[in-house]
């Protein structure tokens, strides 16, 4: 894992298509894989659109079998969601930013990181949403072993 950056930012919400996932947050992979197939079909890459993972719960203290989470694509377009999907608007405000270069197995110990940066600092988690946006891939996106370069989002009070 190699980390570029931290900052506190100000943050705009932003519309997302969205597929919810229950579960253990590591299984999201599936929503991922359909909401990205979606898109392709309807040929809403082309304007390029950024990926999200949002996370409502802590997986500390919710068993694994009722954490809620959300697989979101940024809505550039005002689309019609497809089915089993809706629309989704992540929240904004002030976030703790911590961009990352990690491979799949490491957003676990990323978020880790993160959180003991802001406890670090004695910053104060709000509980608007925890997200993680996808900025792009270091190599081939089909190679589980590629470098992403994520922004791990931590809402502040």
């Amino acid at each position: 894992m190699k980390i570029n950056c931290t900052e506190i930012k100000t943050l705009n919400p932003i519309k997302t298509i969205a597929i919810s996932h229950l579960g253990d947050y590591s299984g999201i992979g599936g929503a991922f894989e359909k909401i990205a197939g979606w898109a392709a079909a309807n040929n809403l890459w082309a304007a390029t659109p950024k990926m999200a993972g949002v996370y409502h719960d802590d997986p500390l203290t919710t068993p694994v079998e009722q954490l809620r989470s959300e697989a979101c694509l940024e809505d550039l377009a005002d689309t019609t969601p497809g089915e089993g999907m809706k629309q989704y608007t992540i929240s904004g405000g002030k976030y703790f930013v911590m961009q990352a270069e990690i491979v799949m197995a490491e957003f676990c110990e990323a978020w880790q990181k993160a959180y003991a940066t802001v406890n670090e600092k004695a910053y104060q988690c709000d509980t608007r949403d925890h997200y993680e946006l996808y900025v792009g891939c270091v190599g081939d996106e089909q190679d589980p072993d590629a470098p992403w370069i994520v922004e791990i989002r931590i809402p502040l009070k």
